[in-house]
């Protein structure tokens, strides 16, 4: 039977500057699919970026595909299918919101 499991890496993040804001790392061993969901509840866009390592330090760690768009007050998800043992996600505003927050769920499938 196949497994899902959901964790939400940022959870109502009040962003208010252009930093930065890693979310929390998340460990894959056991699944493939990942589906990436975004609830923009921000009054700017934000810049996510996919980061993963081989280690739960994430001293080595790398972007995995370019960072993409997720506009201002909108819902949106991603997928990947590459396999890596930790993962995290990495948001940043280019211009600093001053309303609303960001969550951010990966879901994952595995068999």
């Amino acid at each position: 039977m196949a497994q899902v499991n959901e964790d939400r890496t940022i959870d109502e993040l009040e962003i208010r500057d252009t930093n930065a804001h890693n979310g929390t790392i998340i460990d894959l061993h056991d699944f493939q699919l990942k589906t990436i969901i975004v609830e923009n509840g921000l009054n700017e866009d934000v810049s996510l970026q996919c980061q993963a390592c081989a280690e739960e330090d994430f001293v080595k760690s790398f972007n995995v595909g370019p960072a993409w768009p997720a506009t201002a007050e909108t819902n949106m998800y991603q997928t990947c299918d590459s396999f890596f043992p930790f993962m995290r996600i990495v948001v940043t505003c280019s211009t600093a919101p001053t309303t609303g927050n960001l969550t951010v769920h990966l879901v994952q499938y595995g068999a």
